[in-house]
């Protein structure tokens, strides 16, 4: 049985390979896939060469694909022909031919364990983003966010607006931005309020956290804009013998109200603000040690998911008072991979990910 797989023949090369299937084991399962979606941030660096933990080339990329159960190995509980279900990727199709994570081929050969059911009347489509979505959801969690506390994101790329959607579904004032005009106006569409100055991210924040947030989730993905989404955070008032901090800049007093709510973390002992770095970082991340000291800043770098995650993800997928609208902003035959690979490393601006129609 023949399959065809999207492979990264080297860096920056991409082509569709035909395969011959291999048997399947008594412990796996055989998956026809019928959508799989572009993980921009990781498979854009693979495709670069600069994914540490990739195969060497050549490899089938992708871990965000859904499909079919079309035969199980003899050993398989549970698991139907039949049934829909979302796969994190696959073995390697064939010696010599990486699988980084495998997830962008006609059929998958899968441990049972990576293969999890689709809840009924989920859309199979939105279902390819259950690992993404469970990666923002591990991520969100370590923010630590209460009701109505402040918290910022930066960068709305796939895994930024799923952050700002989950923050704010669990009560947090969430309040985002981007340089990329798009990217603004689908978080916005889906309910999230938006702030934008190129040169001062600070000043665009003011209005809405005029002492800062409580927390930061950078998803910008850029080591150089760690030093501006540090600069979002609430600092630790200073406290003054003279009274200075009484008055506003202007020389106008401060009214009593005003400085309690100003003052209000350090009523019940300071907690620092909490820094998230959910970006996917291709460079090496500096931080000028002084920009944490003064705040205590808790900064928090998450791994890319837990095996909880995946089914919080899934249970996510058909819950109403979530939006997953505007994220996938394109879907494509197979044969247009290296097109829409091309695309997205060269106009980024255009949309936040595709998805490959598989024809099944």
């Amino acid at each position: 049985m023949k399959t065809q797989a999207i492979v990264f023949d080297s860096p920056s090369q991409v082509s569709v390979h035909q395969i011959e299937l291999p048997p399947i084991t008594e412990n796996e399962v055989l998956v026809q896939t019928h959508f799989s979606t572009v993980s921009p941030g990781t498979e854009l660096r693979t495709l670069a060469g600069k994914e540490p933990s990739a195969d060497p080339f050549p490899l089938v990329p992708g871990y965000s694909t859904v499909g079919e159960v079309v035969d199980v190995g003899a050993k398989v509980k549970g698991l139907k022909i039949g049934t829909m279900a979302y796969v994190r990727g696959c073995r390697s199709l064939k010696p010599g031919l990486g699988c980084s994570w495998g997830g962008h081929a006609g059929h998958l050969i899968a441990p049972q364990q990576e293969v999890f059911v689709l809840p009924d009347k989920a859309d199979p489509k939105k279902g390819t983003l259950t690992a993404l979505l469970a990666t923002a959801l591990h991520g969100t969690d370590l923010t630590h966010a209460r009701i109505r506390e402040q918290v910022a994101v930066v960068g709305l790329g796939l895994v930024g607006q799923l952050c700002s959607r989950l923050l704010r579904l669990a009560g947090a004032n969430v309040v985002a931005t981007d340089l990329v005009p798009l990217r603004r106006q689908i978080a916005q569409q889906a309910g999230v309020t938006v702030v934008h100055d190129e040169k001062n991210l600070r000043k665009a924040f003011d209005a809405h956290f005029p002492y800062g947030a409580e927390a930061v989730v950078d998803a910008a993905g850029s080591s150089k804009a760690l030093k501006a989404s540090l600069s979002l955070l609430r600092q630790r008032p200073r406290e003054d013998p003279c009274g200075s901090h009484d008055s506003a800049a202007d020389g106008a007093e401060i009214g009593i109200l005003s400085r309690l709510r100003k003052e209000s973390h350090l009523h019940n002992g300071w907690s620092g603000p909490r820094l998230v770095a959910q970006g996917s970082y291709g460079d090496p991340i500096q931080i000028d040690y002084h920009d944490l000291f003064d705040s205590e800043v808790k900064f928090i770098v998450p791994r890319v998911h837990e095996l909880k995650d995946i089914f919080r993800a899934l249970e996510l997928l058909v819950e109403p008072s979530l939006s997953l609208d505007g994220l996938i902003s394109e879907t494509h035959p197979i044969a247009d991979a290296p097109r829409c690979y091309q695309k997205l490393k060269e106009h980024p601006g255009e949309l936040i990910t595709l998805c490959f129609d598989w024809g099944r």
